[in-house]
C-alpha cells in the first residue's frame, strides 16, 4: 500500500538552458538543410524546406516561452497539486494543476503541467517546468516523493484486485 506524501512547496525557477537548446536546435537543423542543399536537392524542395524551417523557428520563438512555467511555486497539499505565482501587483495567484512526469534525471525533473478549471478539467495547453535539485536541495527528496505519490482519490479508488470474489 502506498502512502500519501506530506505537503511540500518547491520553487520553479527560470530554465536557463532553454535558450541554449533553442539556438543549438536551430543551428543544427540549419546545418542539416545546408548539407541537404549541397547534395543537390531541387531548388523548389529546398526553398520549401527553408520556408518551413523559418516558420518553425519563428513559431517556437514566439510560442515556446508562453508554454513554460517559471518564477513561481509548485505545491502539493497531500491531495492535489497547485501552481502559485506572483501577478504584476505582487499578489499570489494559485491554480490547481494536473501534473505529469516527463523526464527524470535524478537531480532534475521535467514536468508537464495543465491548469485545471473549477470542475477539474484542463483549461489550457500543456506547459513544461524544469525543476532541479540545486534550486532547493533540502526539499528535493520530499518533492520527488510527492511527484511520485498518488492523490488520496487515486489511493482509495477500488481496483479489480480489491473486490472480493
Amino acid at each position: 500500500m502506498r502512502h500519501d506524501a506530506p505537503p511540500v512547496v518547491y520553487p520553479v525557477g527560470h530554465f536557463v538552458w532553454g535558450r541554449v537548446f533553442f539556438v543549438a536546435n536551430a543551428s543544427l537543423s540549419a546545418a542539416g538543410l545546408m548539407f541537404w542543399q549541397m547534395q543537390g536537392a531541387s531548388s523548389l524542395a529546398w526553398n520549401a524546406a527553408w520556408v518551413g524551417w523559418l516558420g518553425c523557428l519563428i513559431g517556437t520563438a514566439v510560442w515556446g516561452p508562453r508554454q513554460t512555467l517559471s518564477r513561481g511555486d509548485l505545491f502539493w497539499t497531500g491531495e492535489a497539486w497547485f501552481w502559485q505565482y506572483h501577478d504584476q501587483h505582487q499578489q499570489f495567484q494559485s491554480h490547481q494543476v494536473l501534473l505529469e512526469k516527463g523526464l527524470d534525471t535524478g537531480s532534475g525533473l521535467l514536468l508537464w503541467i495543465t491548469l485545471l478549471d473549477s470542475q477539474g478539467r484542463g483549461r489550457s495547453s500543456l506547459r513544461g517546468a524544469w525543476l532541479s535539485e540545486a534550486q532547493l536541495p533540502s526539499k528535493w527528496h520530499g518533492f520527488r516523493c510527492a511527484v511520485y505519490s498518488r492523490s488520496r482519490d487515486e489511493n482509495h479508488a477500488p481496483k479489480a484486485d480489491d473486490v472480493p470474489a
